[in-house]
């Protein structure tokens, strides 16, 4: 599902000159995996979750997710992968104030190339799966953080992704909270959703199948 191989990433530092985030990373997730990359801050995980994501395309070496090589994408068409085939969930909700549950979940569906005929109701659906139903109508200010959160993940299943890429998803959440999405996270991947998760969070990774660690540009 997921394949790096001799992925590099630099970036230039100023004073220091070009700092080598990632070196020579190689790495495999199969289809139905729940892996945690955990590490030092600055250890380089937000810049490898960003580049499987087709966030990031300043990088050398293979990417290749869910069939696609990464490499051999224009702008446009990576722009489509992004919405089509992965989900991204962030430690900061990302969710615009103005608009409801539902309609923040329904996001993706105005940059798709060809938006579904049933965007509301698959918008209730990914809010169902995340135990909101009830709260569809809500702004997110009527909303908890733990609320907040899980609406930002239904938003990230609204087009059906094959993969769901998380960075620091309970960053922001109370110890209670955070024991809610793990849950929901452990129960997305039990229903064949594959995750990969780079986190801090000692409950995130003791959900995970599998723990890298990341240190130096270097996985372990």
């Amino acid at each position: 599902m997921i394949s790096a191989r001799r992925l590099s990433r630099s970036y230039d530092d100023g004073e220091r000159g070009q700092v080598r985030v990632l070196d020579a990373v190689s790495l495999e997730v199969q289809a139905g995996e729940f892996v945690a990359v955990v590490g030092r801050s600055g250890s380089g995980k937000s810049t490898l979750l960003h580049v499987l994501g087709g966030l990031d395309t300043g990088y050398s070496g293979e990417v290749t997710v869910a069939g696609t090589a990464l490499a051999c994408l224009g702008d446009l068409a990576l722009s489509r992968f992004r919405n089509e085939q992965v989900g991204f969930v962030f430690q900061s909700f990302h969710l615009v104030q103005g608009l409801t549950a539902r309609d923040n979940v329904a996001l993706p569906s105005f940059f798709a190339a060809a938006p579904p005929a049933d965007t509301l109701a698959r918008a209730q659906e990914a809010l169902e799966r995340v135990g909101l139903q009830g709260k569809a109508a809500r702004l997110p200010s009527q909303l908890s953080g733990g609320e907040r959160q899980r609406v930002a993940i239904a938003r990230a299943l609204f087009a059906r992704p094959k993969v769901l890429l998380c960075d620091e998803p309970t960053g922001n959440l109370d110890a209670a909270t955070s024991e809610q999405v793990v849950a929901l996270f452990r129960e997305l991947n039990r229903g064949g959703l594959t995750v990969l998760a780079v986190t801090h969070e000692e409950r995130l990774r003791g959900a995970a199948t599998r723990v890298l660690t990341l240190a130096e540009g270097k996985l372990q």
